[in-house]
């Protein structure tokens, strides 16, 4: 039953964004592949197999691991535009998982303090936003014989590659510690398939564009899963992630109307 749970929520909910994102064009799914649903629903079903307790303290840790989602997002970009032939697509994906793992075998030696992880972050964040600021918008080019800019299968292959992510993170939780599987809640399980189909379909510019924005969005998700470390214990599995989704939801709105304000006074 929980299984079954895992595969339809994941899916369901991967097809949705997609929906969504596609028809918003490149840097609103940069920004949209910062809610938090592959953190969301692994931490989930983690807290509903290894107790909210277990997750909450993991959550201390998917903070920081928001470093690694940074890190896979910027390698990511670096490798596809350096390679950016459809049949070189292996090392960008590769390397940038690489480079998740990687940051992930650090952090996992980080003590558990929110305050730390959280400042981490945060600077994670506003460096990695700096960096990229000068990557331009590049817009969608539309080719009617593209496979993979149908939107069947590309909608259908991120939400299987998301299922797959988190069947596999959320089995994996029974062997590790809370840091350990925190930090692999981080792992952008809806995001990281978007950009192997981005670059299939529209080439590695499309790429940096979405990656650009992807500081950004991430917001969103250090509001969510702060939400959850206190939610989790104090109010149980159902209503902490329905008061950490919220938060989130409301973190988007607020960014939203700021970015709608920012361009009216510009």
């Amino acid at each position: 039953m929980l299984l079954t749970a895992k595969i339809l929520i994941t899916f369901l909910t991967v097809v949705l964004l997609a929906a969504v994102a596609r028809r918003m064009g490149a840097a609103a799914a940069g920004v949209l592949a910062g809610f938090p649903l592959g953190s969301a629903i692994t931490l989930y079903f983690i807290g509903a197999e290894q107790g909210t307790e277990f997750a909450a303290e993991g959550a201390v840790h998917t903070i920081a691991g928001l470093l690694g989602c940074l890190a896979l997002a910027s390698s990511y970009s670096v490798v596809a535009t350096r390679f950016p032939r459809a049949r070189q697509i292996a090392l960008p994906v590769c390397l940038s998982v690489l480079a998740f793992l990687l940051v992930a075998m650090v952090l996992q030696y980080l003590p558990r303090l929110l305050w730390l992880c959280l400042l981490l972050t945060l600077a994670g964040i506003l460096i990695t936003r700096h960096l990229l600021r000068r990557i331009p918008d590049h817009p969608l080019t539309i080719d009617q014989s593209s496979f993979w800019q149908k939107p069947v299968p590309a909608i259908l292959f991120r939400a299987t590659a998301a299922t797959a992510s988190v069947l596999g993170i959320t089995a994996l939780a029974h062997w590790l510690t809370p840091a350990q599987a925190g930090l692999l809640s981080a792992f952008p399980v809806s995001f990281f398939p978007t950009l192997v189909v981005l670059q299939l379909s529209y080439g590695a510019p499309v790429v940096a564009t979405t990656v650009r924005q992807y500081p950004e969005g991430l917001g969103a998700m250090v509001v969510y899963v702060v939400t959850v470390t206190w939610s989790y214990p104090a109010f149980g599995l159902n209503v902490g992630t329905a008061l950490a989704l919220g938060s989130a939801i409301g973190y988007l709105i607020l960014y939203a109307l700021a970015r709608r304000a920012l361009r009216r006074t510009t």
